[in-house]
């Protein structure tokens, strides 16, 4: 990432963490007279043990390439998490000053040996999937469940896309708030590491043309890496479904993804997957 490019992501960042965190969160006390909810840019600074000016030259995007114990000490002030402090480093680090436009990335293959894993893993749904939520490959199970995304055009067979722009979404996904935030972080994860991605930037562009709440969500720069969790769907045959889902990442370059939806042995779900692989 550019450093020009970079600093006004660091900014807004900076300026997103400091107002969701409470002077009582960080140990501070709370003056009748105080108007604002989150802390103030003098508090972080002496949190962190750098001086306001300087702080404050890093929310205003003045301030190139902090050093690497004042960005620790400033996601400990900020009481960020793992995935969070990486982004911080990765915004305030940059990378090259070449190729400051929008790169083209071909299309990445899935790995044969992955596809054959893939097509094993029956009763359980999974997918591949690019770190811009694209989807590249899937088994009958998550079709099953979700839908066959070979309906799909190529251009809408991304997550993220499915879950702000299709009409079923909400109908299938039992917390689609939680669904719809997930997708958002982990945009905002891959376009952190990935600043030139065309594909991710032409996506965000249009999905905040069309989806207010992804622009909102979008703005308040939460951020999340490859992890576990739960999903919760409605089947319309099967009814609930409780599944938990692991991503898996695939070595190589590409940053691709292999999730995979279990459930606990003999559960309602798993007896709901056995029965429809079953039928396949």
């Amino acid at each position: 990432m550019a450093p020009s490019a970079a600093l006004p992501e660091l900014a807004h960042f900076l300026r997103t963490r400091r107002a969701r965190l409470t002077p009582e969160a960080a140990g501070l006390p709370r003056t009748s007279s105080r108007r604002l909810n989150g802390l103030r840019r003098a508090e972080v600074a002496t949190l962190a043990g750098i001086s306001p000016e300087y702080y404050t030259r890093l929310e205003q995007g003045r301030q190139r390439r902090p050093s690497p114990d004042v960005l620790d000490a400033l996601a400990g002030a900020l009481q960020l998490d793992a995935d969070a402090r990486r982004h911080l480093h990765r915004l305030a680090t940059g990378g090259p000053t070449h190729q400051a436009g929008p790169v083209a990335r071909t299309v990445p293959g899935v790995p044969e040996a992955t596809l054959r894993l893939l097509d094993s893993l029956t009763p359980w749904p999974a997918h591949v999937v690019t770190p811009m939520r694209d989807i590249l490959a899937w088994n009958d199970a998550e079709a099953w469940l979700l839908l066959d995304y070979a309906e799909l055009p190529s251009a809408h067979r991304n997550f993220a896309w499915f879950v702000f722009c299709d009409p079923r979404a909400p109908r299938l996904l039992t917390d689609w708030e939680k669904t719809a935030r997930g997708n958002v972080h982990r945009l905002r994860h891959a376009l952190a590491a990935d600043p030139r991605n065309e594909r991710g930037r032409r996506l965000v562009a249009d999905l905040t043309a069309r989806s207010s709440r992804f622009a909102q969500i979008w703005e308040e720069h939460d951020v999340r890496g490859p992890a576990t969790g739960s999903h919760g769907f409605r089947h319309p045959r099967a009814g609930r479904l409780d599944l938990d889902y692991t991503a898996y990442v695939i070595p190589g370059t590409d940053g691709l993804e292999l999730v995979v939806l279990t459930a606990e042995e003999d559960s309602p779900t798993h007896e709901a997957l056995k029965q429809a692989a079953a039928e396949r």
